[in-house]
């Protein structure tokens, strides 16, 4: 009997620890979406590691029917729009790889290679 009483009591104590204690799922962190574009600097890092190999630094080397970004026409939101979808000529989409001020940013840096 005082065994089975034992047993009852460590298992309420386990049910109640597990209960205070942190779940098994990690809490994910949502994206605190900002309508600032990071700085241009950061933007030049971004683009750098995500559409100079396509697009070169200055954005004219056009490899893998890249468009020669310094002479786009596009207005600010089809080259935001662009980088969030991508297209159907080769272009992925980054809308789930970069955050929203890290797309405003590499949109301000985009517009800067125009000559």
């Amino acid at each position: 009997m005082v065994l089975k009483s034992s047993i009852l009591v460590f298992s309420a104590l386990c049910l109640l620890s597990a209960g205070c204690g942190e779940t098994e799922n990690p809490k994910v962190e949502k994206e605190v979406i900002s309508n600032e574009p990071i700085s241009l600097e950061d933007a030049r890092a971004v683009y750098t590691l995500n559409c100079a190999s396509c697009h070169g630094p200055d954005g004219t080397l056009k490899a893998s029917n890249a468009k020669d970004l310094s002479i786009s026409t596009l207005d600010e939101k089809a080259v935001e729009k662009m980088i969030r979808k991508g297209n159907d000529k080769g272009m992925m989409p980054y809308e789930d790889m970069l955050t929203t001020a890290e797309i405003k940013g590499v949109v301000k840096f985009v517009q800067n290679l125009r000559k």
